[in-house]
């Protein structure tokens, strides 16, 4: 076959099927992976947020108890009114924003750093209680100028001023942490998306270049193999035949068709050659 035309050579049919299809399957599988890892970056994500809530409102519910105790001891302070001296022990005893504010932070997790600014504001706090109990005596004594001056004076000021300077360092850096967090998991599940569309427009791509190349180089040269073969059963051997052999699948079908005609050729050739010999005697 190789002697009487040149094949060349060619990947066959088979062969970039499987390479179509194997990458196919290949993407499949990372999209399969892909969307397990979405799911658990997304499952994360919430979390994050959640976190990230709960541990801003129960920082403000800790902060906001520490100030609520301030008002209302000055309040007492410079009126008198007993609901504000219900008010404050009521936080104290029974409400107690400011510990649950730091047990639920602590339950959801904070870094060492957090954990020592909230223990310098609860020591600026502690060394307020004193100051805050003396003016409510004086108070209940009628001592309402001596009241004010514990809790409206240098020391006492100070030490809300060092508090509150601490709160929103402490507020600032939650919120960059946890906006870094959630950031960083919106990042990752915007990239896992970005791959699995990638992974399906290869799946894609794949199996239509798979479908093109079936009809250009199957479909196509099997209906000019049938036309062939037709023009060969009819005693046709001069029919055009523009097909190539090659070592696809398909091109070596064309070359025995060629080799067939060309063999179909000789024999005609020698019958013609004899019959001659034989009418010339």
């Amino acid at each position: 076959m190789k002697g009487a035309y040149e094949v060349k050579k060619s990947i066959s049919q088979s062969v970039l099927s499987f390479i179509l299809n194997g990458v196919s399957i290949l993407s499949l599988l990372f999209l399969m992976i892909s969307l397990t890892k979405y799911g658990n970056a997304n499952s994360q994500l919430d979390k994050a947020n959640e976190d990230r809530f709960a541990l801003t409102y129960n920082a403000n519910r800790f902060m906001n108890g520490s100030s609520y105790l301030t008002n209302e001891v000055r309040a007492f302070a410079a009126t008198g009114l007993q609901e504000h001296y219900d008010n404050y022990w009521n936080e104290i005893n029974n409400l107690k924003n400011r510990a649950l504010g730091v047990a639920a932070m602590q339950e959801i997790g904070i870094t060492d750093e957090e954990q020592d600014m909230i223990d310098a504001m609860s020591e600026l706090s502690n060394t307020l209680v004193p100051l805050e109990e003396e003016a409510m005596n004086h108070v209940q004594e009628g001592n309402m100028e001596e009241a004010v001056q514990y809790v409206y004076g240098e020391d006492y000021s100070a030490s809300i001023a060092q508090i509150n300077a601490i709160k929103e360092q402490f507020l600032a850096d939650l919120d960059n942490r946890t906006s870094t967090e959630v950031n960083s998991l919106q990042h990752e599940t915007e990239v896992i998306k970005m791959n699995m569309i990638a992974a399906l427009i290869v799946v894609a791509v794949m199996q239509l270049l798979n479908m093109i190349i079936v009809r250009i180089r199957l479909l196509r040269p099997m209906i000019v193999v049938r036309d062939q073969m037709g023009e060969i059963s009819q005693g046709n051997l001069s029919a055009n035949f523009p097909l190539e052999a090659n070592t696809s699948e398909i091109g070596m079908l064309v070359a025995s068709i060629h080799e067939t005609k060309g063999e179909l050729k000789k024999y005609i050739n020698d019958i013609d050659t004899i019959l001659s010999q034989m009418a010339d005697g």
